[in-house]
C-alpha cells in the first residue's frame, strides 16, 4: 500500500512539471490598461502677448503619469507639444515665450491617454500700450504734376514684440509740400493704414511720415516732376549766313514747360530735324538745361536751304524754319596750268580772303573726274601725259556750290 503511494506521488510530481515546460514555451497575450485620468482646462480667456510666457491652470487629478496629459497647441506662427508641470501639487501647462511673444488665434487640443477630451481656442492680443515701432512705405517715388498721378503711403505700427495693433487703433498720416502741410486721422484694418497723396500742380518734393501717440516714423519723400511737355519755338543764331563750311550755326529752343508751367526737367532731350535743298536729312541731339535746348551746326560747303524742326521725347514739337545759306564766292577764276600742273584758284571769299584749307573741289576732263582739297585757297591737280597729251580741254569745275566750265591747252 505504501509503495503504490509513493508511485502516485512520482506521477503528480511528473504531471506538473510537464505542465510546467508547456506553459513555459507558449507566450500568453497580456492586456495592458491605462490607468483612468481626469483633467480638463480652466477656461482661457484673450490674453496679451508677453515675453514671460503663460501658464494655463487645471482641474482634476493632481497626480498624472509621464505622456498621459499632453497639450496641443497651433496658430500661425508654430505648432507646439507641451506636458504638465506640478505647480504648488496641481498640474499646469506653461507656453513658453517664443510662441507667446506672437499674436493672433490660439487653437488648443487636451490629450488624455492618446485621446481628446477637451478643444478651444484663445487669441494672443497685440500690447496697444506698448508701443514699439511705426513701418513706413511710400511708393512710387518719383510723381509727375498732374491731376491723374499719385504716391501711397502705407504705415504699419507694432509693439515692442513687433506685433501689428488691433484693428481700429487710430493712427495720423501727414504730407507736407512747400509750405502746405495735410494731416489725416485713420484707423487700423488687418493691421495697417494707408493713404493717397495726389501729386500737386507744381514741381518740388512731397514729405510724408506717420505718428501713433508719441511714436513717429521716418520721412519719407516722393520727387514731383513736370508733365508732358508743350509744344515750344526755336530759332538760329550765326554771326553771318554764308555757305563757307567754317562758320557755326547754333538752333536754340524757347523754354520748354509742361502745361502747368513747369521747367522740364534738365536733361530732356530734345532732337533737330534738319533737311536741305537737295533732300539731304540729318538731325541734332541737345539735352536741356533750365528748360533750353542749344545745338550747333558747321555750316555748309555750298548755297543751300535747311529747314529745321525739334522735338521733346517725341511729344512736343516745334514749327518749321528755314536758314538759308549764300555762296562765298562770286564766281570760280580761270584754272592755271603749269608742267601739267593744273591750279584752280586762289579762291576767295566774300572778305576778299582765302578761303580755308579743305574746301573740296571737283574738275571733270574728258568724262573722268577728280577731287582735290584746298591749301592755302588753291587746289592742284596733276595731269598725267598718258592720260592727257598736249592739246586743247574743256576743264569743268565745281566747288563751294557754283560750277563752271574752261578751256585749258597742255603744251609738253
Amino acid at each position: 500500500m505504501k509503495r503504490y503511494t509513493h508511485i502516485s506521488q512520482l506521477v503528480i510530481y511528473m504531471s506538473i512539471l510537464i505542465c510546467f515546460g508547456m506553459s513555459s514555451c507558449k507566450e500568453e497575450p497580456v492586456e495592458v490598461t491605462s490607468t483612468p485620468i481626469t483633467l480638463s482646462i480652466n477656461n482661457i480667456e484673450d490674453t496679451t502677448v508677453t515675453e514671460m510666457g503663460i501658464y494655463i491652470t487645471t482641474m482634476g487629478d493632481t497626480t498624472i503619469a509621464s505622456g498621459q496629459a499632453y497639450l496641443i497647441l497651433s496658430s500661425t506662427y508654430a505648432t507646439i507639444v507641451i506636458e504638465p508641470e506640478a505647480i504648488n501639487n496641481t498640474p499646469q501647462f506653461y507656453i513658453p515665450p517664443s510662441f507667446t511673444k506672437r499674436s493672433g488665434v490660439v487653437h488648443y487640443s487636451l490629450y488624455l491617454n492618446d485621446k481628446v477630451t477637451q478643444e478651444g481656442t484663445f487669441r494672443l492680443v497685440p500690447n496697444a500700450t506698448q508701443l514699439g515701432t511705426v513701418e513706413t512705405y511710400l511708393g512710387p517715388r518719383s510723381i509727375v504734376a498732374n491731376v491723374r498721378d499719385y504716391t501711397m503711403l502705407v504705415s504699419i505700427p507694432t509693439d515692442t514684440l513687433d506685433n501689428t495693433l488691433p484693428d481700429n487703433t487710430k493712427v495720423t498720416l501727414k504730407s507736407q509740400f512747400k509750405s502746405n502741410i495735410t494731416t489725416t486721422s485713420h484707423e487700423l484694418t488687418s493691421g495697417f493704414v494707408w493713404k493717397r497723396i495726389y501729386a500737386p500742380l507744381k514741381t518740388g518734393r512731397v514729405s510724408t511720415g506717420s505718428t501713433i501717440e508719441n511714436i513717429s516714423s521716418k520721412e519719407l519723400v516722393a520727387d514731383v516732376f513736370p508733365d508732358v511737355a508743350q509744344d515750344f519755338t526755336i530759332t538760329a543764331s550765326s554771326n553771318h549766313n554764308y555757305a563757307d563750311g567754317n562758320e557755326i550755326i547754333t538752333f536754340n529752343s524757347s523754354q520748354i514747360r509742361d502745361a502747368h508751367g513747369n521747367v522740364m526737367t534738365d536733361g530732356t532731350l530734345v532732337t533737330f530735324f534738319m533737311t536741305n535743298a537737295t533732300g539731304a536729312h540729318w538731325q541734332l541731339t541737345a539735352s536741356t538745361i533750365n528748360g533750353y535746348a542749344f545745338a550747333k551746326a558747321l555750316h555748309p560747303h555750298f548755297p543751300t536751304t535747311w529747314n529745321v524742326r525739334a522735338a521733346a521725347t517725341g511729344i512736343a514739337q516745334s514749327k518749321t524754319i528755314t536758314q538759308e545759306f549764300t555762296a562765298i564766292i562770286d564766281s570760280i577764276p580761270a584754272p592755271q596750268i603749269n608742267e601739267r600742273n593744273l591750279t584752280v584758284g586762289p579762291l576767295t571769299s566774300y572778305l576778299g580772303q582765302l578761303v580755308q584749307n579743305g574746301i573740296d573741289v571737283q574738275i571733270t576732263i574728258d568724262e573722268n573726274t577728280y577731287n582735290g582739297l584746298t591749301k592755302n585757297g588753291s587746289s592742284v591737280f596733276y595731269l598725267k601725259e598718258e592720260d592727257y597729251p598736249a592739246g586743247t580741254y574743256d576743264v569743268n569745275i565745281e566747288t563751294l556750290g557754283l560750277e563752271a566750265t574752261y578751256k585749258i591747252t597742255i603744251t609738253d
